[in-house]
């Protein structure tokens, strides 16, 4: 535990000289403590606003079912894992933080553009941790779709994890959730496919302004 510890602290300690990194990772944390502050309205508003229901010829051939168990089991699970594995390497958990404000502000902004009705047949999928700091009691969210969050999670989950080994297992664990989300009708076909795109965007995008 002691080794475990030391190698987390030697890297930060020497990370924290640097005011550069000090000083982004202090906005980096504050852009992201915006987020659960304000997300509420802006949900309830999306969810107030009349969309339209894209035809997606895929969920049309997919029995809806409630997999909300496994879907978040993943999620959490993965990105605990990550957090994990990352904690070492200061510049790369500061790049992962900036990477994962960009694509929330890139979301909301999509979702403000493309104006979405939920799926036929879409299964309430309860998130256990947004219901707690972010949607609160209010009515459920079911129109923030274009483009999928959950997808944009685990592909920031492929992208920083180290090792090669690590990164297949967690491609095909993507894979996986992306069925799941199709299955629930909590996401379009096209939510899903999007995702990896602009968080690969979003990646690159930090990279060049973080490290």
């Amino acid at each position: 535990m002691k080794g475990f510890e030391k190698s987390i602290e030697l890297p930060w300690n020497a990370a924290w000289q640097d005011s550069r990194f000090r000083w982004q990772l202090i906005l980096a944390i504050a852009v992201f403590a915006i987020f659960p502050w304000k997300a509420d309205d802006y949900f309830q508003w999306i969810q107030l606003r009349e969309g339209f229901v894209m035809q997606d010829i895929i969920l049309a051939n997919i029995p809806a079912k409630n997999v909300s168990i496994p879907i978040f089991g993943i999620i959490y699970i993965s990105v605990i894992y990550l957090l994990f594995r990352i904690i070492r390497r200061p510049k790369h958990f500061l790049w992962f933080a900036w990477a994962f404000n960009l694509e929330t502000l890139m979301r909301f902004a999509c979702i403000y553009g493309v104006a979405l009705d939920p799926p036929m047949g879409l299964v309430d999928l309860h998130d256990p941790l947004a219901e707690l700091f972010i949607y609160g009691e209010n009515m459920a969210i079911t129109k923030d779709l274009f483009f999928s969050g959950h997808t944009a999670t685990m592909v920031f989950v492929c992208y920083f994890l180290p090792h090669p080994t690590e990164r297949k297992i967690a491609i095909l664990v993507t894979l996986v959730l992306a069925l799941l989300l199709l299955i629930q009708h909590v996401h379009y076909s096209l939510d899903v496919l999007v995702a990896p795109v602009a968080t690969w965007i979003a990646i690159r995008i930090a990279k060049r302004f973080v490290i």
